[in-house]
């Protein structure tokens, strides 16, 4: 292949990335009895009425002569959170299965649970397609349980996003930090009552929680707390242990049996007050929200 031509061909590969796609997993069976497996974003529909898909399979694959051979194969399309199970499947590898709880479909052929759809197909054609085999499926089975869909654009996985203007303060040129101080002072009533409710004060919450993860000296929870914190923080460990709810051990910290029922209780009443202040997101949109926010620095 010329030099130009590989640039050429770099060049189309990357503007394919342009188009972004969702991320497939195909599987199969082979005549030997091993389960197959590839990662594709090739996969599109094709009708309706009979129900068709197609996808398509480097003719340099390792996994070709058992799709040649195949009658059966499944469509995985991924969820947001299956990003390891793609990368995996694209390896070439004789342990992709390994440690994948599947089940079974026509054939024999191996699904995999936890997707935001599957296929089950028979296979109706077989094309060239330059260095690929475009494969047609006749779709004979399919389920699909509102996972929210892993995507593909320019070489990088993501997700999908709602283009739907946001609910702002002040209009939709305020700057982020507005809408975040408008957004936390909102949770912040609902948290706020639902730890009022339980009992505890709103500086127990966070050193109880802490410690129910593990033990942990006074230091630590003190700048758990913030700075100018280590009064009002022994004071609070005194009150705790003096209810039973904690157990100061020298420098050590510790939660009790009825520390840690507390703490228990109180995680699932904020929970349900989170998801009482958040009931206008879907829960897509609060698990991108959560993912946001992990990587602001």
């Amino acid at each position: 292949m010329s030099a130009t031509l590989s640039d050429k061909t770099r060049q189309f590969r990357t503007a394919l990335g342009s188009f972004a796609t969702g991320v497939t997993i195909i599987t199969t069976r082979s005549p030997e009895g091993r389960d197959i497996g590839v990662t594709a974003n090739s996969f599109n529909s094709v009708s309706l009425d009979p129900p068709m898909i197609l996808w398509s399979l480097g003719k340099t694959s390792t996994s070709l002569d058992a799709f040649m051979a195949a009658e059966h194969f499944a469509v995985h399309v991924l969820a947001m959170d299956q990003e390891a199970l793609s990368g995996k499947f694209a390896r070439t590898s004789d342990s992709k299965f390994e440690g994948v709880a599947v089940e079974r479909g026509a054939g024999g052929i191996p699904l995999i649970p936890g997707c935001a759809a599957r296929f089950q197909c028979r296979t109706a054609y077989r094309h060239e397609g330059g260095d690929h085999i475009i494969i047609v499926g006749e779709v004979d089975d399919f389920d699909h349980d509102g996972h929210a869909p892993l995507a593909f654009h320019g070489g990088r996985y993501g997700v999908f996003v709602k283009n739907e203007a946001p609910a702002s303060v002040g209009g939709p040129t305020s700057l982020l930090v507005d809408l975040l101080a408008n957004a936390q002072s909102k949770l912040d009533g609902h948290v706020s009552a639902a730890i009022a409710a339980s009992g505890l004060a709103p500086e127990e919450f966070p050193l109880l929680r802490a410690l129910a993860e593990a033990p942990l000296s006074v230091e630590a929870l003190e700048a758990l707390m913030g700075p100018t914190s280590e009064i009002a923080t022994v004071v609070t460990l005194e009150d705790l242990a003096a209810r039973g709810l904690v157990l100061r051990q020298g420098d050590g910290v510790s939660v009790t049996e009825a520390g840690a029922a507390a703490v228990a209780a109180l995680v699932e009443r904020v929970s349900a007050a989170e998801a009482s202040a958040l009931q206008a997101l879907t829960a897509h949109e609060i698990a991108l929200l959560r993912r946001f926010l992990a990587r602001v620095e």
